[in-house]
């Protein structure tokens, strides 16, 4: 405990990709933590962000920013193409990681990526903060209570109607983004089941993507678009899913259907269904849990209340980054055992849409 330092400093990479959303990694509201850099191709948006985060340091050259600064711990959060030679230049600058999600596109990537981490010595995690929503978390310790008996099948989606991100952004461009609404809405609706159902290993994945709406211009949300250097209208593109649905099985005899879109002709919906033997829960994007069970021989519904002040779950996320690097074993963050198992379902579900054929993941 000698060798931590009394104040956690922080950098972040990529300002163009968090500026703008309400969940941001943001670090600053921890008592320990100074945010100390900022660094992002471009300086106006990088220096919009300095002034949110209460920074003056800002950098066009992250190499620049991790040699000058030298941060403890690195908020990786730039497009997903540059996540693993970014995270890994990071990693070897002595700094731990939170890389934005998706971690990787592929399960080899993401393997490099943890192999830098051990080599360095330094903690890799990924910013799945979605399983630290208090329903989640609710159904979490239901299922470590044995509520659910064995859970044998769960459902997790996440569709909207219409909100595909950034039209002409990286957001839509596959070779920014590396994919669409699987590597963005799918990785969180996934993490959210694999999470409550601790993990199991997968043995065989079967997955379809479509582009129907997006690419001809349909469903684009208001949100995501980059107002200090927008995209021509000429030049913006949508090579990307704007729909994805998998089925995958696992070691335990257990199934998973996953159901993401960003635009649909259907209403929005996120819920993640859970079945067991003994018990099963609904969690709604009302921040509703309903869990089902039989209570002397009559069906039961119990109906768990929303708390007053929900939680942040990018808060807690980061928080609880923190208290593991300093030793805390009950600070709980995304694994890298949970992040590869996650990617490599992506993977697969990604070979399985252009294949046409269902993957064995283990072979």
């Amino acid at each position: 405990m000698s060798n931590l330092p009394r104040t956690w400093r922080v950098a972040y990479i990529g300002a163009g990709s968090i500026v703008k959303y309400a969940h941001i990694p943001n670090f600053s509201a921890l008592p320990n933590v100074e945010n100390v850099a900022i660094c992002d191709v471009n300086e106006a948006r990088a220096q919009a962000l300095a002034a949110e985060m209460k920074t003056s340091a800002v950098y066009a050259d992250y190499r620049k920013m991790l040699a000058e600064v030298q941060p403890d711990i690195t908020v990786v959060a730039t497009p997903n193409v540059y996540h693993r030679e970014m995270s890994i230049a990071v990693l070897e600058a002595g700094s731990h990681v939170l890389c934005e999600k998706p971690l990787a596109p592929t399960y080899a990537e993401a393997a490099e990526m943890f192999d830098a981490a051990r080599a360095a010595g330094r903690v890799l995690t990924v910013g799945s903060h979605m399983r630290f929503n208090d329903n989640t978390q609710i159904a979490r310790r239901q299922a470590d209570a044995g509520f659910f008996g064995k859970i044998y099948a769960s459902r997790s989606t996440w569709h909207r109607r219409s909100g595909i991100p950034g039209f002409g952004g990286w957001f839509t461009n596959r070779a920014l983004a590396t994919g669409g609404v699987l590597l963005d809405l799918g990785v969180h609706a996934l993490d959210r089941a694999l999470y409550i159902m601790d993990y199991p290993t997968p043995i065989t994945v079967s997955g379809a993507v479509f582009a129907e709406l997006g690419s001809r211009g349909r469903g684009m949300g208001g949100w995501g678009m980059d107002s200090l250097q927008p995209v021509p209208v000429e030049q913006r593109r949508f090579d990307v899913d704007d729909m994805a649905w998998a089925f995958v099985r696992f070691d335990t005899g257990a199934v998973l259907m996953l159901q993401v879109a960003w635009a649909a002709n259907f209403p929005d919906f996120w819920t993640t269904e859970l079945f067991g033997t003994e018990g099963g829960a609904l969690i709604d994007e009302r921040n509703k849990v309903e869990f089902y069970a039989t209570v002397n021989g009559a069906d039961a519904v119990i109906q768990v209340p929303p708390p007053a002040v929900p939680a942040l779950s990018y808060a807690v996320l980061v928080k609880n980054l923190v208290r593991h690097l300093e030793g805390d074993p009950t600070a709980e963050i995304v694994t890298p055992s949970q992040a590869l198992i996650s990617v490599q379902i992506v993977d697969a579900i990604a070979r399985s849409a252009q294949t046409g054929r269902e993957v064995d993941v283990l072979s």
